[in-house]
């Protein structure tokens, strides 16, 4: 009996242990981001509490896609939401009354992705919106490169622009990684 106790201790010790030097580790990293400036036409907010995630944002628009004019709002996604059976990790929303505005919607406490995976995968989309090849139609359908994609008759996984910003985005990733910590 004695020995179990022994054992749970040491394993509640290194639990311990691995969160303490985890949140070393991303402090130090956070303390380290590089600084940049960028036009005051770029407007990111951060409706979340998910650490530079704005700063995040404009890199990826200014740094990596040279834009110089967007507005960009970041919120949780609300829980409600659902696409088709998959898990809602993010999703972007183009805004039809203002030019260059975006919605960006996160899971809250989502595990399976880091935060920069999924802006450089929504921020994909956003640049396909940007340059045309993704248009946005209503919630059943869309059209990318000229062919209109129903979601009912196209699972997530097969539609052609998902594929494109699933296998580009750690190169955005990467990218912005390169700018946030080159220094």
């Amino acid at each position: 009996m004695k020995k179990n106790w022994i054992y749970i201790f040491i394993v509640i010790v290194l639990i311990i242990l691995g969160i303490v030097i985890s949140i070393i580790i991303n402090r130090h990293r956070k303390a380290n981001v590089n600084r940049y400036e960028f036009p005051s036409t770029i407007v990111v907010e951060n409706h979340t509490n998910y650490w530079y995630a704005d700063t995040m944002v404009m890199i990826i628009l200014n740094k990596i896609y040279h834009y110089d004019t967007m507005n960009v709002n970041i919120y949780y996604a609300p829980n409600t939401y659902n696409d088709s059976g998959y898990e809602l990790i993010g999703f972007i929303s183009k805004l039809p009354y203002k030019k260059h505005s975006y919605e960006i919607f996160i899971k809250k406490n989502n595990l399976s992705l880091s935060i920069e995976d999924i802006l450089s995968h929504e921020l994909i989309h956003l640049y396909q919106m940007e340059c045309g090849d993704l248009i946005p139609i209503d919630n059943f359908k869309t059209v990318y490169k000229g062919d209109t994609i129903y979601f009912s008759k196209v699972p997530y996984n097969k539609r052609k622009y998902e594929i494109y910003a699933f296998s580009n985005q750690d190169i955005i990733r990467k990218k912005l990684n390169s700018y946030l910590y080159s220094k």
